[in-house]
């Protein structure tokens, strides 16, 4: 039976976006090669269908080269021990009190969640990165704990914390091309088994193991990423400006937020606080610019810095639509070359998505904001404003006392950020000679304060 023009079109439709989705994500494929990552999985109720899928993302991220360090929570399976016992765990403020009956329940959770990872990690599943994947699984003790001991007259018996990594091992481990398995078990000199909690264990490994990406899976984070955009992507810096409405807010994000804000201040690049409500988060936090989970960094992941000469044919890439519409004047690249040093990028890990220009004319002491670009899926988010702002602080700094601009299709943009429409006379008389009549464009000026 031949195919329908619907099917033809669906396919074509699937096809396009295939392309499209590997050609944005080849620069997190290269970015991410060799790099560690250690990942907190802490969720009740994981569906073994959506382990499955999630074995298999984690085994997409190895194929490409990622190492990984996975560090578990086996929450179901120890609170089904804890039944079949008729046991109740005690807390003391977010803390459990692990007793004999805990330890036992602990126990055999930690080692069914183990085999149970380890059996899907060696299923061979057609179609995925499993199929042809020889993935090896490491565990062993490479956790030393203590004893949390006696805290204002409770004593937490065999609740612990972390006392020592051993790092030579885990990285023996990755050399292997292994992931690495972690409970939240550690034992101390004289072998007592103490229990961790799973996400503090989580960061400081990733710290002490001086990991690219701390990742926090989690059932605590809100169903809606709508429902956290406002706090989507942090810095150290704007953390600490936005804590307590965090906790105020988002009361079950408290913890996490200071896990990964305390990993980003030690060693760690970017911590990823995600969601598992569907199919795929982790690739789609990891591999698009926009994410579905909350992340906290080290510094502004929408870097606005210097243009560099790598960054000529992306500004080249950025201008073409712009100057075959009419709404810039004509630039190729050995203008670009020429004027390099009055460049700026707006980087965004790796990809440029926006570009500026400031020219000085010495003789009258203005500058001119030119070729100022930032590429359609980043508009109506700041970024030209914010590109503005960055230049005009240039040219406050170079002594620039008026900064001025030409354009076609932007004024009112221009007239919000403080401009106001002015005369030819304004101009430097080496641009009055180069401007082009038949454009017929605005001039507007700004005094820098």
């Amino acid at each position: 039976m031949s195919k329908s023009t619907r099917e033809y079109h669906e396919e074509d439709s699937d096809s396009t976006q295939l392309v499209r989705w590997f050609r944005s994500a080849a620069p997190y494929i290269h970015l991410f090669k060799n790099k560690l990552f250690v990942i907190s999985v802490s969720k009740k109720n994981f569906s073994p269908d959506n382990l499955i899928r999630f074995i298999q993302d984690l085994s997409f991220l190895r194929a490409i080269g990622v190492q990984i360090i996975l560090v578990f929570d086996p929450k179901d399976l120890f609170d089904e021990q804890l039944k079949k016992r008729n046991h109740v765990l005690v807390w003391k403020g977010e803390t459990p009190i692990i007793d004999d009956i805990a330890t036992e329940c602990l126990q055999v959770a930690i080692g069914m969640m183990r085999i149970n990872l380890e059996s899907l990690f060696s299923t061979k599943l057609p179609n995925t990165a499993m199929n042809f994947s020889d993935i090896k699984i490491i565990s062993g003790n490479f956790v030393t704990a203590k004893p949390l001991g006696i805290h204002k007259g409770i004593n937490f018996l065999k609740t612990g914390e972390l006392r020592k990594i051993d790092i030579v091992a885990i990285n023996r481990a990755l050399e292997l091309d292994a992931i690495v398995l972690i409970p939240p078990l550690g034992f101390s000199a004289t072998g007592e088994p103490f229990f961790l909690n799973n996400e503090q264990l989580a960061k400081d490994a990733a710290c002490i193991m001086k990991a690219h990406k701390l990742i926090f899976i989690t059932d605590v984070l809100e169903k809606s990423s709508e429902s956290f955009s406002e706090i989507q992507e942090l810095t150290t810096e704007t953390y600490k400006d936005r804590k307590l409405f965090i906790k105020e807010k988002f009361p079950r994000l408290s913890k996490l937020f200071e896990l990964a804000n305390s990993a980003c201040e030690d060693t760690i690049d970017r911590a990823h606080i995600l969601p598992y409500e569907k199919d795929g988060e982790i690739l789609l936090e990891l591999f698009t610019r926009r994410g579905i989970g909350i992340m906290v960094s080290q510094s502004q992941i929408k870097n606005i810095r210097p243009a560099a000469p790598d960054d000529i044919s992306s500004i080249l890439s950025l201008i073409e639509p712009f100057r075959k519409d009419g709404t810039l004047t004509n630039r190729d690249q050995n203008d670009i070359e020429r004027n390099l040093a009055d460049y700026i990028v707006l980087d965004h890990d790796g990809q440029i998505c926006g570009c500026a220009c400031l020219n000085h004319y010495l003789e009258e002491n203005l500058g001119e904001i030119s070729c100022l670009i930032v590429r359609s899926d980043y508009q109506q988010k700041g970024e030209g404003t914010r590109m503005l702002k960055h230049l005009s602080e240039k040219a406050k700094n170079t002594g620039i006392a008026t900064i001025f601009a030409l354009t076609t299709t932007a004024e009112h943009w221009f007239l919000e950020n403080g401009f106001v429409k002015d005369k030819e006379s304004i101009l430097p008389a080496e641009k009055i000679q180069t401007i082009e009549r038949n454009r017929n464009s605005l001039i507007l000026t700004k005094n820098i304060e």
